[in-house]
């Protein structure tokens, strides 16, 4: 089953966050990979991604993270001997990013199957009710997938895609933001402002 005809879960969403950081703020690592230390500390930092996942359980997030780098759907590539390590980890009773710590400067890519994850939801919007009005319509969109969201309701997430609604990102530092702050509490830039990329270290 693809990503288009069900709901995305955890994994799913950690491979989209990663993409859209990837994407939007360091795309130079599209082709130059970036490595393991890269991706635990800047890319997918736990105090920022585990508040999107559904499972709140005390090892979910290293959990997810190591079915992502093990190769689970296709979302990252990298060496065999650290997808293995990932594997292993996974079968133990505790699986912990502890474990594969040895492969800290191996470097890892995003597949193609990670650029598009979440965003083949935006090529066909869902068509306007029958009878209904264009020039009544509202920009109620999800930021995230681009679906129309459900009006006069309120709403923590999105309903097709999952990630939450009431937080985004600095575009600067990644520091997540209520959706209503102007500037971030960390850094203090706008967040309304497009990032500069910060320079982040060569995988070897």
């Amino acid at each position: 089953m693809s990503v288009v005809s069900r709901s995305l879960d955890d994994l799913d969403r950690l491979a989209f966050r990663l993409s859209r950081t990837v994407r939007t703020q360091y795309p130079h690592l599209l082709t130059q990979g970036f490595t393991l230390t890269d991706l635990e500390e800047r890319l997918l930092p736990f105090r920022d991604a585990r508040r999107e996942m559904a499972d709140g359980g005390a090892d979910a997030f290293e959990r997810a993270v190591l079915r992502l780098i093990a190769g689970e759907r296709g979302y990252l590539e990298t060496a065999s001997e650290l997808q293995t390590a990932c594997t292993q980890a996974l079968a133990s009773p505790s699986p912990s990013m502890s474990l594969v710590r040895a492969w800290a400067t191996t470097s890892l890519t995003l597949a193609q199957q990670a650029t598009t994850v979440g965003t083949e939801r935006m090529a066909t919007p869902p068509a306007t009710a029958i009878g209904a009005r264009t020039a009544e319509a509202k920009p109620c969109g999800c930021r995230y997938c681009g679906n129309r969201l459900p009006e006069n309701r309120r709403m923590t997430f999105c309903p097709h895609c999952g990630m939450d609604m009431t937080k985004r990102q600095c575009p600067a530092c990644s520091t997540e933001l209520d959706v209503h702050w102007r500037f971030c509490v960390t850094c203090g830039r706008s967040a309304d402002l497009p990032d500069i990329a910060t320079p982040i270290r060569r995988a070897s």
